[in-house]
């Protein structure tokens, strides 16, 4: 009777009384077994629940079929959506996840990488990272050979990495509302000192120019600097701002930050008498869930986390493959997509 179960391919051959050369043969499919060895081999691993040991596989110089997964949190649905949708791809090719939340707080993620590489995942993918390409940590990652693949970070970095153009995404957004007429634009939110707003701020001011508006005299932004929870709570207290700021200068169409901050105001907005979008439109950013069963449905940013997702995948694997070992880093840019729905509409005359 055993005392535990074995975890290891000698513990098994040693309950069999078999050589863990014949365990390791069967397990990888290989021939050369006879047929009866394999069969006791196989029973033994259904009855006793047998799983090899991933560390003691990776310390022989073998795949642990784990990949480390670092980001922010669980509280941005983006963040969970792109968790989530990467968990579920690499599920399909065999992999497992190791999942760890940092906050906002680069110590953490250093610490999360340094984790990643004593427990010998296969590769690691960071979502949204903060660090630069200076940082100590790349030269552990260096020296261990972890691949590693950089969706959206903040700064350029030394590895793979997929970004999602949101230069574009702004064209995209002025294309539609200035179409519509609108010429006097509010960026609720959008703080050109928050990471997500200077990534957008470049583009608005490069396709304002390139759609008749000014974004010096047309564009007003109304944020609170430093604020780094874009909560429906965040959108609603912004709107009451821009009704604070009299009538005389509201604008026609309104762009948050995210989805979230765009709901927040535009129930502020209607508790004021102001209607979306007959008298203000308003844009998101994320496509959440909620932003298709809200009133208005809300015309927003879809990041195409499916294409990023695979991207980054495909990217991975290739990479764990030795013989890509060599390759040079890549950087890819991915367009998101303009949801329009009934949250926009013409300027009024």
């Amino acid at each position: 009777m055993l005392k535990s179960p074995p975890h290891t391919t000698a513990a098994l051959a040693r309950h069999l009384g078999i050589s863990r050369w014949t365990v390791s043969r069967v397990l990888n499919g290989h021939s050369g077994v006879k047929e009866e060895t394999a069969r006791l081999v196989r029973q033994a691993i259904e009855e006793l629940d047998f799983q090899p040991s991933s560390l003691a596989r990776s310390l022989r110089g073998g795949h642990t079929a784990t990949v480390g997964v670092c980001f922010q949190d669980l509280d941005s649905p983006v963040l969970a959506m792109r968790a989530a949708s990467l968990q579920q791809r690499l599920r399909e090719e065999g992999y497992h996840t190791v999942i760890e939340l940092a906050g906002d707080n680069a110590d953490l993620e250093r610490d999360a990488i340094r984790r990643f590489v004593a427990q010998h995942v296969d590769g690691i993918v960071l979502i949204f990272s903060r660090l630069a390409a200076d940082d100590p940590v790349f030269r552990l990652l260096d020296r261990s050979k972890t691949p590693c693949f950089w969706l959206d970070p903040e700064h350029p970095v030394p590895g793979d990495r997929i970004l999602l153009d949101r230069s574009r995404s702004m064209k995209l957004i002025l294309e539609h509302l200035t179409g519509l007429g609108h010429r006097r634009i509010t960026l609720l939110g959008i703080d050109p000192l928050n990471r997500f707003g200077a990534l957008r701020i470049p583009g608005l001011r490069k396709y304002a120019a390139k759609s008749g508006l000014d974004f010096e005299r047309d564009f007003s932004l109304i944020h609170h600097p430093g604020e780094t929870r874009h909560t429906f709570e965040y959108g609603y207290a912004l709107a009451g701002e821009l009704i604070g700021q009299g009538s005389a200068r509201l604008p026609t169409a309104v762009i948050a930050l995210n989805d979230r901050i765009a709901i927040g105001a535009i129930n502020r907005l209607r508790e004021n008498g102001i209607r979306v979008p007959e008298d203000i439109s308003v844009v998101g950013y994320d496509n959440i869930p909620v932003a298709e069963h809200y009133f208005p449905a809300l015309t927003t940013v879809d990041h195409q986390t499916n294409r990023l997702i695979d991207l980054a995948v495909r990217g991975l694997l290739e990479r764990i493959n030795p013989a890509n070992a060599g390759l040079p880093p890549r950087s890819s840019l991915v367009h998101p997509k303009l949801v329009v729905r009934h949250s926009t509409g013409p300027v009024r005359i």
